[in-house]
C-alpha cells in the first residue's frame, strides 16, 4: 500500500515538473534574442540592423529550403522588433520581456501587457505566422525612409505645386515586403545623391497612406513614382543605382540645356532677346550631369542654358575666350553683353547650393521686359512700408524701338542706382500690355496725355495695388537721355530717402504672359498628355483587365448604338402614324374672278402643287418658248369657267428646262418597259397633264400630233395608258395635215368632261420624279 502511494506520488511530481519546466521555458527561458541576431548585447542599433538584414536574407522561407527556416526567421523577425527599438531593448534587458509576448498578451485582451496575465499554455501552443518584414520604418533615426515620409496633404500642397520647378523621387513600401529589403540599401544611396542635387524625394507606407496610394496607382510595392510639371510616371526595369541615375536624368526635358561649341556659342549668347539670360555650364563630361540639370529646370523661366563639353575637339576657342581649364566644372552667366559674362564660376567640384547663388543673383537682364504677372511680381516685388519701398523705372516702348532700349541699356550701365537692390529698371511692350499702359494713363489729365511719355516710376504697394508717376521728360532722342537721367536721379532719391508717396494710385490688370504658347497648341499639348496618361494607364493594366475594359466599352458602344436604331424605328413609325400636313392649294383666279392664276411648274413650286398639295388636281400644260404665249392664252380661255372649283390649280411646264421629267413620267407609268428616246420637244407642246399628287396618278390629255409620233416611234406603248383614247374621232386625212398652234387644244373641252366624269382613264405611277432642269 505505501508502495503503491509512493509511486503515485513520484509519477505526480514527475509530471508537475515537466508541466513547470515548459511553462519557465516559455515565460523564463526563452532564447537570448541577442544570439538569435548574432550580436554582442553592446551591439550599436546600427550594428543590430545590418545584422537583421544578413539573418533575415539569409533565413527567409522563399530562400531558405531548411525545414526549421520558417521558425528561424520568425525568432529573427521577434528579436529585431524587441532589439530594434531603444524603449522595447532596455525593457528586455531589465526584465527579458519581448515584443512578441507584448503582441500575444494583446491578441488575449490584457489590457495592460502583463506577461503573466491570462494562461501560460496558449502562448506555448501559439504559432507565430505573422510578423514584420521591413525595418525602414522601425523607429531609426537615421532611416531614410522616415528622413522623407510625406502624406496625401503633403503630396497635394507641396510637391505637386513644387514638381513645376523641380522633380520628385516617391518610394511606397509596405510591410512583409521581401523585395523592399533588397531595394532600399540601393535607394538609400540615390537619395543621398539626389539631396545633394536638389531633387525632391518622399517615402510612404502604401497601406496608412492608402489616400496617395490611390491617387498614384499603386498596387504593389516596392513602387518608385516621380512627380514632374504635375504629372507621374513610374520607374520600369531592373533597380540598380545606374538605372535608376539615368531613369532621374530622363525626367528632364531634352532641350532644357543644349550643347554648344565654338560654332554655336554666338548664336546661343545672342537669343537674349527672349527676356532670358543665358547661363553656360562646362564640364569634362558629354553626359549632362543632375547637378547641372536640377537648376537649369528649376531656373527655365528666367535662364537659358547650354553645356560645353571641354573635352571635345571643337570647344578649343571657347576654352581660350573665356580663359578656362579643361579639367573644371564652370559655369558662366551672360546678359545683353555677349562678350563677356556678368558672372563665373569654375572649380573642380561645385555643389548646387554655390550654383543656386550665382544664378538668383544673376537670373534677370540689365534690362528684363516685364513679359508675365510673375515676371512683374518678381521684378518689382512688393512693399507695404513707405520708407522701405522699391521702385521700378519702367520704359514704355514698341517692338521696332531697339534704339530707344539700347540708349537706356546704355544710361543704366553709369546709373548711380544700377546695383541698388531698392530700384529695380525695366521695360514693357506697347502692342502686348496695353490694358496696363491704359490703366496707367487713366489719371493723366487730356493735356498730359498729348503728351509723350515713355517713363514711369511704379511703388508696388501690394500684389496688383501700386502708386506710380510718369517722368515730365521722354526718352526719344539721343539728347533727351541727359534731361531724363537729371530728372529721374533727382526725383527716385528723394523718394528713396523720404516716406513720400507717388502721384497716382492704381490697381492694375495681370500682365499678359507673352511666353505663353498659342491656343492651338496649348490644345495639342493637352490632348498629348491625355493620351500618355491613357496609355500610362493602359500598359499598367494586366492584359485580362485590358480586355475587360475593352469589351465593357464595346457593348456600351454596342448597347447605345442599338438603342439609337431602336428610336430612329420607333420615331419613323410615330412619323407614319400621324396625318400628313398638306399644304394648302393657292388661289386659281384673281380676287376680281376674272382672270386665271397661271402657276409656272418648277423645283421651287413643285412642291406646293404637287407633291404636298391638297386633294384635287394640277392641270399643267406643255410648252415651249416659242408657242408659249398663244397656248397660254388659250389655255386660259378654257379653263376659266373650272376657276371655280377650289380642287383645282393651273399651270405651265417649260418643255426646253424638264423634257427630262416628261420623259420619265411616260417611262413609270409603263413600268419603264419602254424607253421614251429622242422624244422632240415640238411634238410634247399642247400636252395638258391632271395631276393628283396625293393618290400618285394623273390623266393626259395629247393633241393629235403628239399622238401620231409616239404611235410611230413606240410601237410597244400599251393602250392601257389612255393615250389613244380620242383615236376614233381622227382620220387619216386630219393627221396628215399641218396642225396650228392654236388648234392643239381644241379637243381639251371634252377631255375634262371625261375626267369629272370618269370615263377618262387613270394612269397610275409609283412615284413622282424629281423636277430637275436639264
Amino acid at each position: 500500500m505505501f508502495q503503491r502511494t509512493t509511486m503515485k506520488t513520484i509519477r505526480c511530481k514527475f509530471i508537475c515538473l515537466f508541466i513547470l519546466s515548459f511553462v519557465c521555458i516559455e515565460i523564463f527561458g526563452e532564447e537570448n534574442l541577442y544570439d538569435v541576431l548574432g550580436v554582442r548585447k553592446t551591439a550599436t542599433q546600427k550594428e543590430i540592423k545590418q545584422a537583421y538584414k544578413n539573418q533575415a536574407m539569409e533565413w527567409h522561407p522563399d530562400k531558405n529550403k531548411d525545414p526549421t527556416a520558417a521558425d528561424k526567421f520568425t525568432k529573427i523577425n521577434e528579436a529585431y522588433e524587441t532589439l530594434g527599438d531603444p524603449e522595447r531593448r532596455s525593457q528586455y534587458d531589465k526584465f527579458g520581456y519581448t515584443s512578441a509576448k507584448d503582441h500575444r498578451q494583446q491578441s488575449r485582451g490584457s489590457p495592460f501587457g502583463d506577461p503573466f496575465h491570462g494562461d501560460p499554455f496558449e502562448g506555448f501552443f501559439h504559432n507565430f505566422h505573422n510578423f514584420k518584414f521591413n525595418f525602414g520604418g522601425s523607429g531609426f533615426t537615421d532611416s531614410f525612409i522616415e528622413k522623407n515620409e510625406i502624406n496625401m496633404r503633403v503630396y497635394e500642397t507641396k510637391i505637386l505645386p513644387e514638381s513645376h520647378q523641380k522633380p520628385y523621387i516617391l518610394y511606397a513600401y509596405a510591410e512583409f515586403c521581401y523585395e523592399c529589403v533588397n531595394l532600399e540599401p540601393v535607394l538609400e544611396r540615390l537619395f543621398k545623391e539626389l539631396e545633394s542635387v536638389g531633387i525632391g524625394m518622399g517615402t510612404f507606407h502604401a497601406g496608412r497612406v492608402q489616400r496617395l496610394a490611390v491617387e498614384l496607382k499603386i498596387s504593389r510595392v516596392p513602387r518608385i513614382v516621380t512627380v514632374i510639371n504635375g504629372r507621374t510616371s513610374d520607374f520600369r526595369g531592373h533597380v540598380t543605382l545606374h538605372n535608376l541615375r539615368q531613369f532621374v536624368r530622363n525626367l528632364f526635358p531634352k532641350t532644357l540645356i543644349q550643347p554648344l561649341n565654338d560654332e554655336k556659342l554666338d548664336k546661343f549668347l545672342d537669343g537674349w532677346e527672349d527676356n532670358r539670360m543665358r547661363g553656360v555650364f562646362f564640364s569634362p563630361k558629354e553626359e549632362i550631369s543632375a547637378m547641372y540639370l536640377a537648376p537649369a529646370f528649376y531656373y527655365k523661366s528666367f535662364v537659358t542654358f547650354g553645356h560645353v563639353n571641354t573635352n571635345a575637339d571643337d570647344v578649343y576657342k571657347t576654352l581660350k575666350r573665356f580663359n578656362l581649364h579643361s579639367g573644371h566644372k564652370s559655369l558662366l552667366m551672360f546678359n545683353e553683353d555677349a562678350q563677356s559674362p556678368v558672372a563665373s564660376l569654375s572649380m573642380q567640384q561645385i555643389s548646387r547650393s554655390t550654383i543656386d547663388e550665382v544664378i538668383e543673383a544673376n537670373k534677370f537682364l540689365l534690362l528684363p521686359r516685364i513679359s508675365s504677372q510673375s515676371y512683374f511680381e518678381e521684378l518689382c516685388p512688393a512693399e507695404v512700408k513707405a520708407k522701405r519701398k522699391k521702385l521700378c523705372i519702367v520704359l514704355i516702348s514698341k517692338k521696332a524701338e531697339e534704339s530707344e532700349r539700347k540708349k537706356f541699356r546704355r544710361y543704366l550701365r553709369k546709373s548711380m542706382f544700377l546695383n541698388n537692390e531698392r530700384v529695380r529698371f525695366t521695360y514693357i511692350y506697347e502692342e502686348t500690355q496695353s490694358n496696363v499702359i491704359q490703366t496707367l494713363n487713366k489719371n493723366e489729365d487730356t493735356e498730359n496725355k498729348k503728351t509723350m511719355k515713355n517713363v514711369v516710376i511704379i511703388w508696388r504697394v501690394e500684389r496688383n495695388h501700386l502708386s506710380y508717376e510718369w517722368l515730365k521728360n521722354a526718352l526719344t532722342k539721343e539728347e533727351d537721355i541727359y534731361n531724363l537721367r537729371e530728372e529721374l536721379e533727382g526725383r527716385v532719391q528723394q523718394l528713396l530717402n523720404s516716406d513720400q508717396s507717388l502721384a497716382f494710385k492704381t490697381i492694375l490688370p495681370d500682365f499678359h504672359n507673352e511666353h505663353s504658347l498659342h491656343l492651338f497648341i496649348r490644345i495639342l499639348h493637352r490632348f498629348h498628355n491625355w493620351g500618355e496618361r491613357v496609355l500610362i494607364f493602359v500598359t499598367s493594366m494586366d492584359p485580362i483587365t485590358v480586355l475587360t475594359v475593352f469589351m465593357a466599352f464595346a457593348m456600351m458602344f454596342g448597347i447605345g448604338y442599338f438603342m439609337s436604331a431602336m428610336a430612329a424605328i420607333e420615331e419613323e413609325q410615330l412619323r407614319e402614324k400621324q396625318p400628313r400636313q398638306y399644304k394648302p392649294r393657292p388661289p386659281s383666279r384673281t380676287p376680281d374672278q376674272k382672270r386665271v392664276n397661271l402657276y409656272e411648274l418648277t423645283p421651287d413650286s413643285y412642291d406646293t402643287l404637287v407633291l404636298n398639295s391638297e386633294a384635287g388636281l394640277t392641270m399643267v400644260v406643255l410648252i415651249n418658248d416659242e408657242s408659249g404665249s398663244k397656248l397660254l392664252s388659250k389655255f386660259k380661255d378654257i379653263v376659266l369657267p373650272l376657276t371655280r372649283y377650289s380642287g383645282l390649280s393651273f399651270s405651265f411646264l417649260r418643255l426646253e428646262s424638264y423634257i427630262g421629267w416628261y420623259q420619265h413620267l411616260l417611262e413609270d407609268s409603263v413600268g419603264h418597259k419602254v424607253r421614251m428616246e429622242n422624244i422632240n420637244i415640238n411634238n410634247c407642246i399642247g400636252t395638258v397633264l391632271a395631276l393628283n399628287g396625293i393618290r400618285k396618278y394623273y390623266y393626259i390629255y395629247q393633241p393629235k400630233k403628239a399622238r401620231k409620233w409616239i404611235r410611230q416611234n413606240n410601237k410597244n406603248v400599251p393602250s392601257a395608258i389612255g393615250m389613244f383614247d380620242s383615236d376614233e374621232n381622227s382620220d387619216s386625212d386630219q393627221d396628215s395635215r399641218v396642225i396650228l398652234v392654236e388648234e392643239l387644244l381644241d379637243g381639251l373641252l371634252d377631255w375634262f368632261d371625261k375626267v369629272f366624269d370618269g370615263s377618262q382613264r387613270k394612269i397610275r405611277i409609283t412615284a413622282w420624279p424629281d423636277l430637275r432642269a436639264v
